[in-house]
């Protein structure tokens, strides 16, 4: 019994150590252009408000650039 509880764990231990299998082609292909960077992790369901953020982002410094630009701009003389 002790001889055979021996050999199972010495199994065990042999199959934990296996080098895992080597990739395949289907395996290596990259990720379509349309898909998220953040696809199967867990912030992924944050995605759309990190989105919306850098949209809202991006109209703030158009507003900020435009409202420099007027101030930058000289002021009609009377």
């Amino acid at each position: 019994m002790q001889r055979m509880l021996a050999m199972m764990l010495a199994t065990i231990a042999l199959a934990a150590c296996s080098s895992p299998p080597a990739p395949t082609a289907a395996d290596a292909k990259p990720a379509a252009a349309g898909t998220s960077a953040l696809a199967g992790t867990p912030i992924e369901a944050y995605g759309s408000a990190l989105a919306r953020a850098k949209s809202v982002q991006a109209i703030v410094d158009r507003q900020a650039a435009e409202q420099r630009k007027a101030i930058d701009q000289p002021s009609p003389s009377h």
